[in-house]
């Protein structure tokens, strides 16, 4: 007889027989596993990290992992990428090509298209393929069938373009395509037939103006009390406000790029219950020259209208470029998530005379990719304590440059209000460059020399200091730090 099965060795572990080892009857016992057994909430899980090719491979397991494989929570979130629901299909110019099966769809979508909450669409090359399925979504949420509620849960919808498919090279923006036509068509008429969104993101769709004048009217006239987050990332090549932002009066989350932002949309979102505002700028957004900034006088008139709003600036991507400032807008953090953007003494200048009484988070995501001077008055550990002096409700600074153990305890001690510091183990030199200033007391001094002589005397010092255990970060915990722009410790 042969069968695969689990053994347990002499050290007791399970060892896997392969089938084609003969076990007699007479042979020692077998131990089998009871993977089988594994709870409902544990299967769904783990079955929802799995592509759809892997789920269906599991699902011929046992029984068990088959009446996991239709379980809700596994199909709670749909990605559809260049391979999903296709099949191969030989074309004489491009060879063999994927092209979407629409008798396997169309199954997918009867048996499990209930169990949809979330759907992403990715990157994709074949646009036949995503503008199929877009229809075919779209047919069956217009006509609903008994006991199937085909879209009626989705909550999220997730749709990148590949607006960069053309080049790899960063540099040559003339080369930047957009989306339009029919596929543009599709996904306003998806968008328009999900009546329960809670959340939107349309990024680097790169329309003209003309396209973009009516790209979310379906869903202002479906989701305007509903919907709570937006995300609008490069959705015009060229700047052009898109008002639509402002008619969702119950918005609380809007990410949007500079280029869509205006003058009218400010004072729109002063009458909503917005809460957080991120304006964005990445590798396609058009430079400074060709974007305006808000006047003041709007953020003025904004701040009286919703004294809630807090607007966060970012800047993310490979490219090296400043923030666009907003004068006068209620910036609560700046974020820096470049590898090649320095800390700059006109930068931190600026974000304090416009910013002072308003910043709570300043940071520097990433690992650098710079030179970072080794002295003490070509580094940035006077423009790090002038920051902290100045801002008063800062609670969080992230800091990757080459700094001093003296200037973190300096930090830690200086900012009122600091309850979050992140600092890199290996840029922090174990140094007291400081010379005594005369608002230091000898004692003050003394103890600033003795604690920055090593990392563990630092480490203690700024755990008092900041009520807890604190340490500094290696450069892989460091690179995946991510901060919650949305938590207010006090």
């Amino acid at each position: 007889m042969y069968k695969a099965t689990w053994k347990v060795d002499e050290n007791d572990e399970a060892v896997f027989i392969d089938a084609e080892e003969e076990i007699n009857a007479d042979s020692e016992m077998c131990s089998y596993s009871r993977w089988s057994y594994l709870p409902d909430l544990v299967l769904e899980k783990v079955f929802s990290y799995l592509s759809m090719r892997e789920r269906y491979y599991a699902s011929m397991v046992c029984r068990s992992w088959y009446r996991a494989f239709h379980l809700p929570y596994v199909w709670s979130t749909f990605v559809l990428d260049d391979s999903t629901l296709t099949r191969r299909k030989f074309n004489y110019y491009y060879g063999w090509q994927y092209v979407l099966d629409h008798l396997r769809t169309q199954m997918c979508i009867t048996n499990v298209g209930r169990n949809f909450r979330q759907l992403v669409f990715g990157p994709m090359m074949n646009f036949f393929n995503l503008y199929e399925f877009m229809n075919m979504l779209s047919y069956f949420v217009e006509r609903p069938q008994e006991d199937l509620e085909i879209g009626t849960h989705i909550r999220s919808l997730r749709f990148i373009f590949p607006c960069n498919m053309a080049v790899r090279d960063e540099s040559e923006r003339a080369r930047i395509f957009g989306t339009g036509g029919r596929l543009l068509e599709a996904l306003k008429k998806l968008m328009g037939n999900l009546a329960s969104l809670r959340h939107l993101e349309l990024i680097d769709l790169m329309l003209e103006p003309h396209e973009a004048q009516h790209l979310l009217d379906e869903v202002c006239s479906l989701c305007c009390l509903t919907l709570h987050t937006l995300i609008l990332i490069n959705t015009t090549k060229l700047q052009y406000q898109l008002l639509h932002a402002g008619v969702f009066l119950n918005l609380q989350v809007l990410m949007i790029s500079p280029q869509n932002l205006g003058e009218d949309l400010i004072q729109l979102l002063g009458y909503t219950n917005l809460r957080h505002l991120h304006v964005i700028q990445n590798r396609y957004t058009p430079g400074e020259v060709n974007i305006r900034p808000i006047p003041a006088r709007i953020w003025r008139q904004c701040r009286r209208s919703n004294s809630s709003l807090t607007v966060h600036l970012e800047v993310e991507g490979a490219r090296d470029r400043d923030i666009l400032w907003q004068d006068n807008a209620p910036v609560h953090s700046i974020l820096y998530d470049s590898h090649h953007i320095k800390m700059t003494s006109e930068s931190v200048l600026t974000a304090i005379d416009l910013y002072q009484f308003d910043l709570h988070v300043y940071a520097h995501q990433g690992l650098p990719r710079f030179h970072m001077p080794k002295s003490f008055h070509e580094r940035v550990d006077s423009l790090l304590l002038l920051l902290c002096r100045q801002c008063p409700y800062l609670h969080t600074l992230m800091v990757r440059e080459r700094i001093s153990t003296a200037t973190v305890l300096l930090m830690a001690h200086t900012a009122r209000n600091l309850r979050y510091l992140f600092v890199r183990r290996n840029a922090v030199i174990l140094r007291c460059d400081w010379s005594q200033s005369p608002d230091w007391s000898c004692e003050f001094y003394q103890w600033l020399r003795s604690a920055s002589k090593s990392y563990d005397a630092t480490e203690k010092e700024v755990s008092q200091i900041l009520g807890y255990t604190w340490f500094m970060l290696p450069d892989q915990q460091f690179k995946l730090t991510r901060i919650n722009l949305h938590y207010k410790p006090f």
